[in-house]
């Protein structure tokens, strides 16, 4: 009986398990401290693109580069027409930093829309939330013609306000100018009163 092996001494004692649990919450609870949540990285990151563009060239801005680019070929395909516009002597046109950096928008766009789409394929999320907007689901032409009259809104009143989110939001508010937190304010305020009246889930 002398070599039988008591039950206790194959249960690891209460000071054993505790320091067992102990080991496997640790990478759980570090991953949690070094974990930064989405909007402070993203907005940190923001930072640090809008601190270099300040110091390089200029506050950010888009929406000045779109008639900038339709002045400049409406210049190209009528002479002179650039130099009779007050609006285009104001802010300029051609092939600008801005032009250029709608550009990089765009392509940065594409890759963002291919990259999450071929990570979609191993993963059972989808690449993109399904939102619905009432009164446009159900119709590819449908959408294209959402897209396009948001788009020329948003350009509209963009030039109406003399910036538009990058401008006034992004490049204002980092300056801490006045009328960039007012326009922060109230597209914010508008943008989750609009959302509310007409993005709805797709299983409602």
């Amino acid at each position: 009986m002398s070599g039988a092996v008591r039950p206790s001494m194959l249960q690891p004692s209460g000071a054993v398990l505790e320091a067992e649990v102990s080991r496997s919450r640790m990478p759980a609870e570090k991953s949690r401290l070094v974990r930064l949540p989405g909007w402070l990285k993203w907005g940190a990151l923001i930072g640090l693109v809008q601190i270099f563009a300040i110091a390089t060239v200029a506050p950010l801005g888009v929406s000045t580069a779109y008639p900038q680019f339709v002045g400049f070929l409406l210049d190209r395909a009528f002479p002179g027409f650039a130099e009779r516009q007050l609006y285009l002597r104001e802010i300029g046109s051609g092939i600008t930093w801005e032009v250029m950096l709608v550009a990089g928008l765009f392509v940065g766009a594409l890759l963002s829309f291919i990259l999450s789409r071929a990570r979609s394929r191993f993963s059972s999320q989808p690449a993109v939330a399904p939102v619905c907007v009432t009164g446009f689901e159900g119709s590819r032409a449908r959408r294209y013609l959402r897209a396009w009259v948001g788009g020329f809104l948003f350009i509209f009143g963009a030039r109406l306000a003399g910036g538009c989110t990058t401008g006034h939001m992004l490049s204002g508010m980092t300056q801490m100018a006045i009328s960039g937190l007012v326009f922060g304010a109230v597209a914010f305020g508008t943008g989750m009163l609009v959302a509310r009246l007409l993005f709805r889930e797709p299983s409602r």
